[in-house]
């Protein structure tokens, strides 16, 4: 299982170096301190891998955005490849989301409605950077959330939704009891 994680980490990766079809391309002007919640799903064509394959990730990132090697931010990252059988897939949603009192809150939303019909398909995009609450280090519950169109070989369309793992991180500006 753990080599499986890592070998598709490394395909996800080379992916993304070899077709650089970013909706939010990474911005220079600031750099990812740590990845957390990351979830890689795969996708079947009908729940068979020989007619279509597709995997996605989603993930929380913390961002250092004044290079000081601190991070100061959060933002959802979400990720499509495809192993094959796709025509093409569209992001439609990303959203980071924070538990309060048992619901689910967006505090970063994108809704790139982004399309990639390179062979094979891929697709990054981020939401927007939120920056940390200055005064007050209250950690909070996270996810990442996706939602997909996927049309396959066959011309049929298929939606998804990814969800990332919960993970960890400081109280966001734009919370409701930041003081900032």
């Amino acid at each position: 299982m753990r080599r499986t994680v890592l070998v598709l980490a490394v395909v996800l990766t080379v992916a993304a170096l070899a077709a650089p079809a970013f909706a939010v391309p990474p911005n220079p002007n600031h750099r990812v301190i740590e990845v957390l919640g990351r979830r890689l799903v795969s996708y079947n064509h009908f729940g068979d891998p020989n007619q279509g394959h597709v995997t996605a990730s989603a993930q929380g990132e913390l961002v250092d955005t004044n290079f000081n090697s601190l991070a100061d931010a959060i933002r959802g990252r979400a990720a499509l490849l495809e192993g094959h059988g796709v025509i093409r897939f569209r992001i439609t949603q990303v959203l980071l989301q924070v538990d309060f009192a048992d619901t689910w809150f967006t505090v970063a939303r994108s809704d790139p409605d982004v399309v990639s019909s390179n062979n094979p398909a891929y697709l990054v995009d981020y939401t927007p950077i939120d920056r940390y609450c200055v005064s007050d280090r209250t950690i909070l519950t996270y996810r990442v959330v996706h939602r997909d169109l996927i049309r396959w070989d066959d011309d049929t369309v298929g939606s998804r939704t990814t969800i990332s793992n919960q993970f960890q991180a400081r109280r966001t500006k734009n919370h409701p009891d930041c003081p900032d």
